[in-house]
């Protein structure tokens, strides 16, 4: 889409983290962290708690770089996959814990599960609307967010009437497709440990890239390794 990386920079930027450049992360930081940060918190609806998800994804993407496969799309595109999935398990972690202590007035567990579809589907759909190209994303907040019809949204962006309707109905098609990519089912989950957050690079600020390379590739498990489904193999710090 219209924000999209070049895929000659994505292809480089994934050779770059696999061979453990700190600098590689740095730039990633620097390009990816406001978007991360935005889809984190559109979820969570949380300061702090998209603060922490903005860590542990760059902390994943550190870990595991061959997870990104510029085959299946954007650089951006999976970033914000990986967001949407981590704080969709946050969501449904911190919603559990909430109904675990409310007892008996906890909400039931098909009201959870909607307000996590919502807040999910709501993530994708902004994700969707600053992605696309600038042409229908235009057309989209004046007729939706500045109440324009589809004459006035013509004479507003200088284009045919016939171009205000199929650039809106092309950006009504691409904002429909948020509510095609349900949350994770409840099984998938995702832990990262607090000391694993700490000790990665990606936990700093992208203006003090870390220093130093990864070591070799090794296999991790246990609870602390956990990663979005169809990841690879962990990289250890």
């Amino acid at each position: 889409m219209g924000h999209d990386a070049p895929p000659r920079w994505d292809r480089r930027m994934q050779q770059r983290l696999a061979r453990g450049e700190a600098a590689a992360l740095g730039e990633l930081y620097d390009r990816f962290a406001s978007l991360v940060h935005s889809l984190a918190h559109r979820v969570l609806d949380d300061e702090d708690a998209a603060d922490r998800i903005t860590r542990e994804v760059f902390a994943y993407i550190w870990e595991h770089p061959d997870s990104y496969d510029p085959k299946q799309g954007s650089l951006r595109s999976w970033v914000a996959g990986v967001t949407r999935h981590q704080a969709v398990q946050r969501l449904r972690q911190t919603e559990a814990d909430s109904a675990r202590d409310c007892g008996d007035d906890a909400p039931e567990p098909a009201e959870i599960e909607q307000k996590i579809r919502e807040a999910s589907t709501a993530a994708r759909a902004d994700y969707i609307v600053t992605s696309m190209p600038a042409p229908l994303r235009d057309a989209l907040e004046l007729a939706y967010f500045q109440r324009r019809d589809y004459r006035q949204t013509a004479a507003d962006l200088g284009v045919t009437e016939d171009e205000a309707r199929r650039r809106l109905r092309l950006g009504l098609q691409l904002l429909s497709t948020a509510h095609n990519h349900q949350a994770l089912p409840p099984t998938h989950r995702t832990t990262y440990t607090s000391s694993t957050v700490r000790a990665t690079p990606a936990a700093s600020h992208a203006s003090q890239p870390p220093l130093g390379s990864r070591p070799p590739h090794t296999h991790r498990s246990g609870p602390g390794s956990s990663a979005p489904p169809g990841s690879g193999h962990g990289r250890a710090l």
